[in-house]
């Protein structure tokens, strides 16, 4: 029912993104946007099909940010295992290069995250809880949590630093 209530381009973006895994820039070719508003468009239907956002505010801002935190120390510990466990079993990870799906794979994937995550910083991105990597002071990676029972659900990725400036980042000062 969601999807029948959505315009042309916010389905085709999620059909083609989300459904048949294809990278935000292989979506805009078709729906004649630029790749970070395909990927923008596909994470917002999935927050309205999962109810509106509703699942990414599980848990307290605290426990929020203690999540995000143990998987930053596993993945700057480059510990699949320690990744794997801060992961729901059933975690998707969404980027450039398609869907990630399962807590194994996605936590393999986040090792390769390591490279970043000594210059990543905690960060709100796009109103949810999350993690933006600089290189040489400019942002060029960022990464919004879905959490859902303190485990990590849902991972948006998004690479690139005029993608990255595009979102709404918001950093604490502590």
């Amino acid at each position: 029912m969601v999807l029948e209530g959505l315009g042309a381009e916010e389905r085709l973006a999620y059909v083609l993104h989300d459904l048949f895994g294809l990278p935000p820039d292989e979506t805009a070719r078709v729906t004649g946007g630029s790749p970070g508003d395909a990927a923008r468009l596909a994470r917002r239907v999935r927050e309205r099909i999962r109810g509106g956002g509703a699942a990414r505010a599980d848990g307290g801002p605290g426990r929020q940010r203690a999540v995000v935190g143990r998987f930053l120390a596993a993945a700057r510990a480059r510990d699949a295992r320690a990744l794997a466990a801060v992961l729901a079993p059933d975690v998707v990870a969404y980027s450039e290069r398609g869907p990630v799906h399962g807590a194994p794979a996605v936590a393999e994937a986040a090792v390769a995250f390591a490279r970043l995550a000594g210059v990543a910083r905690p960060a709100l991105v796009d109103g949810s809880v999350g993690l933006v990597a600089f290189v040489a002071g400019a942002p060029v990676s960022a990464v919004a949590f879905t959490l859902r029972h303190d485990r990590i659900a849902v991972l948006d990725i998004t690479t690139g630093e005029e993608r990255v400036r595009a979102l709404d980042l918001a950093f604490s000062e502590d």
